[in-house]
């Protein structure tokens, strides 16, 4: 065993040059890797639904005729992005460091959850303005209506005119 330990120690020196920012570099990325690596399959899957949101979103612009600024787009897919890793790195520090539990993610896959389903029901609306009559309004409007169940809120989008 002592010898499986000289033989990491110096593994560690050589890969941080023996220098104190080099071995505070590989002590941030091993922080950094075992923190991310549990949920990184979380991540990858809200980035996902985000990419194809955007894709479908850019063909919706281009079928009515909306002038695309890649660069509005894309600021605007980055910025989702970096929302959406700050919530899952925020309810997976609530998970790590409060509830002290590293092997469930209630936190971070209901996190996940939310933000794919907001996402989806994006890419359903999408759907349905390119193709109206397509199987995705039957799907559209049943979320429409267990999230209004559920929330009790009418999430449909109305015209205010300033009276309120």
């Amino acid at each position: 065993m002592n010898h499986l330990m000289n033989a990491i120690g110096r593994m560690f020196e050589g890969f941080s040059a023996g220098t104190p920012l080099g071995k505070f570099a590989i002590a941030a990325g091993s922080l950094i890797t075992a923190f991310y690596s549990p949920i990184a399959a979380l991540l990858v899957a809200c980035f996902a639904f985000t990419i194809v949101d955007l894709i479908y979103g850019l063909k919706v612009a281009k079928k009515l005729k909306k002038k695309i600024k890649s660069s509005k787009s894309w600021k605007g897919t980055l910025s989702k992005l970096e929302h959406e890793f700050v919530i899952i790195s925020l309810a997976r520090l609530l998970e790590f460091a409060v509830l002290d539990d590293t092997g469930v993610f209630v936190l971070t896959g209901g996190a996940t959850v939310i933000i794919g389903l907001t996402e989806l029901w994006s890419i359903l609306e999408n759907l349905n303005t390119l193709n109206p009559s397509g199987p995705w309004r039957i799907l559209g409007k049943f979320l429409k209506k267990k999230g209004e169940d559920y929330t009790g809120i009418d999430l449909e989008l109305k015209e205010h005119d300033g009276d309120s």
